[in-house]
């Protein structure tokens, strides 16, 4: 129990610190730089508020160092009119929408990347999502990093304050039970793989890895593309940019579907991590606590007491981390939920044992070592 909450206040600290006090440093450093670079966004759908997310590119790129690929497999893709209504309104610009055609049975989001990756014009390619709006701040970090000599730049994607209920279920999963560990990973030289919000590589280290074609069937292409390149001894860099997400779709029964869909993806993507989870949930165990104190009436002070410090910590940790990590903090009230938000994250753990999933209109199935099949 101790270690646990002292894991979760190191990892607020190490937050802190490298998104915050070094992020501070970092940009009095920053200067403009001549590093030329590809974007490609692969699409299927029209997300809420696509329009806005391409704009924010041209908007991060005055200088217009960015040559951006607009990836979908079809003309009849909702988003394609938007796409091309783009375009059309920044034709000063290097940006085309590209058709990839049929996904022939691979994933559709890496369909649309391989497809795109040969009409990369510069040495350096950034993959992001469409639900992901760019900043400035994540295009010059971006260029930066790859100027020092790094082969593969991260970005940590957090949740932008959304209401609702489905919203605040989004935020709490993405921002407090996933990015929260990014900065302490980074220092102990273990983030090994990355969220494909905003993922950066050079050509060159794609190439090393065989390029992108051996990870059309993995459910979960982040993951697998930047555990490889670790593998092959990529330089690997974590912004200190946070790259701002807002989901497509937060009705409740939304929500529930997309997290019960990404718990089933980790587990068999990562089935030792997933197993150990539940051993790792601080809610959990110090409920654990308590109910074994109460029972045998040994110790009540013990199992009292931590599990009151982790219902004060869980909300207490989150607040801070909005605040000066986020930049952005939901309503108060929120944060209460965060202290029983471990208790029931067990239940979507339970949810990850199915091998059938549904993602954007298509059925897979999954298989150990996040192996995917079109059904």
């Amino acid at each position: 129990m101790l270690l646990m909450l002292a894991g979760l206040y190191l990892c607020l600290a190490a937050s802190l610190y490298y998104f915050r006090l070094e992020s501070s440093r970092l940009h009095l450093k920053l200067k403009p730089d001549a590093v030329m670079m590809t974007l490609i966004k692969p699409l299927r759908g029209l997300d809420d508020g696509l329009r806005e997310n391409f704009e924010a590119i041209a908007a991060s790129d005055p200088r217009k160092r960015l040559q951006v690929i607009i990836a979908m497999e079809s003309e009849q893709d909702p988003a394609y009119a938007v796409a091309r209504d783009f375009v059309s309104a920044h034709a000063d610009r290097d940006i085309e929408v590209f058709i990839t055609g049929p996904n022939r049975g691979r994933m559709g989001k890496i369909h649309n990347m391989i497809e795109a990756l040969p009409r990369a014009k510069h040495p350096y390619v950034i993959f992001s999502d469409a639900d992901i709006a760019t900043t400035p701040g994540l295009v010059r970090e971006t260029g930066l990093a790859f100027a020092q000599g790094y082969d593969a730049v991260f970005g940590l994607p957090y949740h932008l304050p959304t209401p609702g209920i489905g919203g605040l279920f989004l935020q709490i999963a993405l921002n407090h039970s996933v990015s929260i560990s990014a900065a302490l990973s980074q220092y102990l030289g273990g983030l090994k793989f990355c969220a494909g919000a905003w993922m950066a590589y050079t050509q060159e280290i794609l190439k090393r890895v065989g390029g992108l074609e051996p990870f059309a069937h993995a459910i979960a292409d982040d993951l697998a593309i930047s555990s490889e390149v670790a593998r092959a001894g990529a330089r690997k860099y974590l912004l200190r940019e946070i790259v701002p997400v807002r989901e497509t779709g937060r009705g409740i029964p939304e929500v529930l579907e997309h997290l019960a869909k990404w718990a089933a993806i980790i587990r068999w993507s990562l089935p030792p991590l997933y197993f150990a989870l539940p051993l790792l949930n601080l809610g959990l165990m110090s409920a654990l606590l308590w109910w074994l104190c109460e029972r045998s009436g040994e110790r009540l002070w013990l199992g009292r007491g931590g599990l009151a410090a982790a219902l004060v910590s869980r909300p207490l940790v989150g607040a801070v981390q909005d605040i000066f990590v986020g930049r952005r903090r939901m309503p108060w009230l929120h944060y209460t939920v965060m202290a029983f938000v471990d208790l029931g994250s067990f239940v979507f753990w339970l949810s990850g044992f199915r091998a059938r999933i549904s993602w954007r209109g298509i059925r897979y199935r999954l298989y150990t070592g996040g192996r995917a099949e079109v059904i």
